[in-house]
């Protein structure tokens, strides 16, 4: 979470956004539609086959396309794929940092 916290932050550089959603997201204040999709990076993250038309529908009624719903799914795919390659190597989020 380390390098993805940082990388958020040189995005935003929104200091107090990044330290929420490191800490719990969902005590933040947050446009429904970020926190729908937040909800589903964290269903599809921890319980992917859990995951169902209803979470596509949910996203589609707070205003995302087919192609936003894909860059979605695409973005945390690919998180979750070089998550697990790195606990897979012993690579810690300092590590990234600091070579």
């Amino acid at each position: 979470m380390t390098a993805h916290g940082e990388a958020l932050r040189a995005e935003s550089s929104d200091d107090p956004l990044v330290e929420g959603i490191k800490q719990d997201y969902t005590q933040l204040q947050l446009p429904p539609a970020e926190r729908a999709m937040l909800d589903y990076a964290v269903k599809l993250t921890v319980a992917p086959s859990s995951v169902g038309a209803e979470d596509i529908q949910t996203l589609r009624a707070q205003g995302f396309d087919d192609r936003d719903i894909l860059d979605i799914v695409y973005v945390i795919c690919l998180y979750n794929f070089n998550d697990r390659m790195a606990d897979a190597m012993g690579i810690k989020g300092h590590d990234f940092l600091h070579g």
